[in-house]
C-alpha cells in the first residue's frame, strides 16, 4: 500500500512539474554563469546577423512579408491553415527572394512545426519576426495600458512567445492567439520580437496622463530617461522583462522592438494641425535605451502609410528647429514624401519598416482610384527601393495573402460584418493587400472576362429575345453576365436593367427613352470601352443616405427621393480627406475643405480578367468578343450586404441607414436605346452558399515582379 501511495505521489509531482514547466514557464537556472549569446546585433544604423558557417557577422537587409492565419470562410483566430499549406507558402515566399516573415501574434503549433520543418530541410533559411499583440478590446477600452487586460496580458504573452520559439510551451486554449504543444526549437531562425500591432492613441494618451505611474524605468537591459513618457516606460518594462527571461532561461538574446506608426511617431505637429490629425502622442524609441548588458539588436519599427501629404510642412516651430538639418536635405521624392528618410536620419538606431502595402481591390478610398496587380508590383518595388535609399535596414510587405472579411472604413456600413469572410468583397480595399489572391472557384472562376464564351452553357441563358441571349452565373466574388447578339460591337449602345429590391424602383428613366416591364433599381449602360457604367435609382443609392453630412449635401431624410423616382445616378464611394485647414481660413472656407470627395466606382473598366492573358488586367469589369460582351459585377455594387445568404439593403429612408432583407431572386433584362417596347425582365433564382465557400490560390503579378527583383 505504501508503495502505491509513493507511486501516486511521484506521479502527481511529475505531473505537477510537467504542468509548471510547460504551461506556466516555471524553470530552474542550473547554469547561472553561462555566457549569453546573440546571433543578431546592431552597429550604428545597420543590423548584423551571424553567419553560422564562419562564425562572423554580416550585414542583414530585411526583405520581408507578413503572413496571417486567414483563409476564406474562416476567421483568423480559427488558425485553419494546415501544415502543407504553410510549407507551400514558405517555399513560395523564399523563392520570391524574401528572407523574413512576420506574424502579428502567437499562432497555433501547426505554424511553428511547419516553420521548423521547412528550415530544417532547407539550405537557405527564412527568419521570423514574432509579433506580440494586445487584444482589440483591451487596446480600445477606456482604461490605461497598466490595466490587467492590457499590461498583464502583454507581459504574459511576451514571455510565452520566448518559450514557444524554444519549443518549451503548451497552451490549452486561447481567444485571440493560437494553442497547442510547442515542442520545436525554432530559435536559430527567429530574428526577434515586435511588441504590439497598433496602439490606440486614446489609450496611450490616457496612460501618459496618469500620474500614478513613473516615466522612468531602470532595468538590467533597458531603461528610460529624460523626456520619456509613461507609455514608453511601460514598453521598456515589457522589453526588459523579455530580454531578462530569455537571457536567464535560454542564455540568448535577439532583436527587440515595438510597433510605431505616423500617428504616434516622435514628431510634434503644430497644435492647430495636430487637432485635425488626432495626433496627440509621441512615441520615441530614442527614449528607451539598452544598457551595456544587452548584446542583441534594438531597432525602431514603423508601420508606414500616407498620414498626410507633405507632412513636415505641419510640424511645430520647435520640431522644425530641432531637426532643421534633416529637413533641409529631405528628399521628398522618396516614399511618402521622404517620411522613411526622415525616420532614418532622426534615429540613432536602425530603422525597419514593419509594414507597408498597396491594395489591388476594386474599391478604394483614394482619389487616384484603384490599382491593378501590375501597378501594385511597381508600387511595392519602388517603395522598397526608396526605403533602402532612405537609410532604413529593410521592410516588410503587408501582406502575403488577401483577406476575405477584412473591413474598410468607407464600406463597412454596407456589409454584414458577421459573415463577411464568406465572400470576396472586391469593393473593400482592405481585403486586397496580398501578393496572393484567393479567387472564387475550386480551380478557376466560373468565368474569365476575356471575350471567350467557351465556359458558358445553354443552361446559363436566362433571356432570349429578338436575337439577343442574356446569360447569368455567379460565385463568391461576382455576378457574371454574357450578352450575345449578332452584330454586337463596341459601338453599339444598350442597357441591362436589374431589379433587386421590392421596396423601390422605377419602370422608366427620367428621359422616358427606356422603359421596363418591372420596377428597376440598376441600369448597366454600355457605350464602348471608356463610357460604360452602372447607374442606380436615386432612392437606392447608398452613400448620400449614409454620408450626406460628410459629403456636404443636404440632409436627405426629411425629404427623401421618391420610391419610384425615375432618376438614375452614378454609383460612388466616399474618399478620405487629407486636406489641412489653415489657421487663418474663415468658417465658410474651412467647412468646404472639411467635406469629403467621392469616386465613381460604378464606372466600368474595360480589360481582360484572365491572368493567363498577356493583356491581363485584374480590375477588368467587361470585355468584348465576337458578337458578345462578358461582364462581371461586384456584389456590393448591387447593394448586397451578404451574398452568401442573399441579403441586400432594405430601404435606407425607412430604416435610417442600412438594414437587411433576404431575396431569393432578382430580375434582369436587355434594352437597346430608343427601343419602342418596354425591356423584357426575367427572374434569376438566387441561392446563397452560406459558409460553404470555394476558392483557389493564385499568385498575383506583383509576386512575380518582386521575384525578379528580390530573387536575383
Amino acid at each position: 500500500m505504501r508503495k502505491v501511495v509513493i507511486s501516486i505521489a511521484i506521479f502527481i509531482l511529475l505531473l505537477g512539474g510537467y504542468y509548471l514547466m510547460n504551461y506556466t514557464g516555471f524553470y530552474f537556472d542550473f547554469h547561472p554563469n553561462q555566457e549569453i549569446t546573440a546571433d543578431i546585433k546592431t552597429e550604428g544604423k545597420n543590423i548584423y546577423i551571424k553567419d553560422k558557417d564562419n562564425d562572423a557577422y554580416k550585414e542583414f537587409e530585411i526583405k520581408g512579408v507578413e503572413v496571417s492565419s486567414s483563409l476564406p470562410g474562416k476567421n483568423g483566430t480559427d488558425f485553419a491553415v494546415n501544415r502543407l499549406t504553410w510549407l507551400r507558402w514558405f517555399k513560395q515566399i523564399q523563392e520570391m527572394g524574401a528572407n523574413t516573415i512576420k506574424i502579428a501574434t502567437i499562432f497555433d503549433d501547426t505554424f511553428y512545426n511547419a516553420f521548423y520543418e521547412f528550415n530544417s530541410s532547407s539550405e537557405e533559411h527564412i527568419y521570423l519576426l514574432q509579433g506580440i499583440q494586445v487584444s482589440d478590446y483591451a487596446n480600445n477600452s477606456q482604461k490605461d495600458a497598466y490595466d490587467d487586460g492590457f499590461f498583464k496580458s502583454l507581459q504574459e504573452d511576451s514571455l510565452i512567445v520566448i518559450d514557444i520559439i524554444h519549443g518549451k510551451r503548451s497552451i490549452a486554449s486561447a481567444n485571440i492567439k493560437g494553442s497547442g504543444q510547442y515542442r520545436k526549437d525554432i530559435s536559430p531562425w527567429v530574428l526577434g520580437y515586435i511588441v504590439g500591432n497598433g496602439w490606440n492613441p486614446g489609450t496611450m494618451a490616457y496612460t501618459n496622463k496618469n500620474k500614478d505611474y513613473n516615466k522612468i524605468y531602470e532595468g538590467k537591459y533597458f531603461k528610460t530617461f529624460g523626456d520619456s513618457t509613461v507609455f514608453e516606460a511601460m514598453l521598456a518594462k515589457i522589453i526588459d522583462g523579455m530580454v531578462s527571461y530569455e537571457s536567464k532561461k535560454y542564455k540568448s538574446q535577439r532583436l527587440v522592438t515595438f510597433f510605431n506608426d505616423p500617428q504616434n511617431d516622435p514628431f510634434e505637429y503644430d497644435i492647430h494641425y495636430a487637432m485635425q490629425l488626432n495626433k496627440y502622442n509621441m512615441l520615441n524609441a530614442e527614449n528607451i535605451k539598452p544598457t551595456d548588458e544587452f548584446k542583441g539588436a534594438y531597432v525602431a519599427a514603423y508601420m508606414v502609410y500616407e498620414f498626410i501629404p507633405d507632412f513636415s510642412k505641419y510640424f511645430s516651430v520647435e520640431q522644425k528647429s530641432d531637426i532643421v538639418e534633416e529637413l533641409g536635405i529631405l528628399n521628398k521624392d522618396l516614399f511618402y514624401y521622404g517620411y522613411t528618410e526622415l525616420l532614418a536620419k532622426y534615429h540613432t538606431i536602425p530603422v525597419i519598416v514593419s509594414g507597408y502595402g498597396f491594395s489591388t481591390s476594386r474599391g478604394t478610398d483614394s482619389e487616384e482610384g484603384a490599382i491593378n496587380e501590375y501597378q501594385q508590383g511597381l508600387a511595392l518595388i519602388t517603395a522598397y527601393e526608396d526605403i533602402m535609399k532612405s537609410g532604413c535596414s529593410g521592410a516588410i510587405i503587408n501582406s502575403w495573402q488577401d483577406t476575405w472579411g477584412r473591413a474598410s472604413w468607407n464600406t463597412s456600413y454596407s456589409v454584414d460584418a458577421k459573415d463577411s469572410n464568406f465572400w470576396n468583397d472586391v469593393q473593400t480595399y482592405a481585403q486586397g493587400y496580398g501578393l496572393m489572391s484567393f479567387d472564387a472557384g475550386e480551380n478557376d472562376p466560373i468565368s474569365y472576362i476575356d471575350g471567350d464564351s467557351s465556359e458558358w452553357d445553354e443552361k446559363d441563358i436566362v433571356l432570349s429575345d429578338n436575337g439577343t441571349n442574356l446569360s447569368v452565373m455567379y460565385d463568391e466574388s461576382y455576378m457574371y453576365l454574357l450578352v450575345e447578339k449578332e452584330g454586337l460591337t463596341e459601338d453599339m449602345k444598350f442597357y441591362i436593367p436589374i431589379d433587386t429590391t421590392p421596396k423601390s424602383g422605377t419602370n422608366t428613366t427620367i428621359s422616358g427613352r427606356i422603359t421596363f416591364e418591372r420596377m428597376v433599381d440598376f441600369i448597366i449602360s454600355f457605350s464602348g470601352q471608356n463610357n460604360s457604367k452602372i447607374l442606380v435609382q436615386e432612392r437606392y443609392e447608398s452613400i448620400k443616405s449614409n454620408y450626406s453630412a460628410m459629403l456636404g449635401t443636404f440632409d436627405p431624410y426629411p425629404n427623401p427621393p421618391k420610391i419610384d423616382s425615375q432618376k438614375f445616378i452614378p454609383i460612388r464611394m466616399i474618399l478620405k480627406n487629407n486636406k489641412m485647414i489653415p489657421e487663418e481660413m474663415d468658417a465658410v472656407e474651412s467647412r468646404a475643405l472639411r467635406l469629403f470627395d467621392s469616386y465613381e466606382t460604378g464606372k466600368m473598366i474595360y480589360g481582360n480578367s484572365n491572368p493567363n492573358s498577356r493583356d491581363y488586367n485584374s480590375l477588368a469589369d467587361f470585355h468584348y468578343g465576337n458578337n458578345l460582351v462578358e461582364i462581371r459585377i461586384p456584389w456590393q455594387i448591387l447593394n448586397f450586404s451578404n451574398p452568401a445568404n442573399m441579403k441586400i439593403h432594405d430601404d435606407y429612408y425607412v430604416n435610417y441607414g442600412v438594414e437587411e432583407i433576404s431575396i431569393s431572386k432578382l430580375y434582369i433584362g436587355f434594352s437597346e436605346i430608343n427601343q419602342e417596347s418596354p425591356a423584357k425582365m426575367v427572374p434569376v433564382k438566387l441561392k446563397g452558399w452560406s459558409d460553404k465557400v470555394t476558392y483557389h490560390e493564385r499568385l498575383k503579378d506583383s509576386y512575380f515582379m518582386l521575384k525578379k527583383i528580390w530573387g536575383e
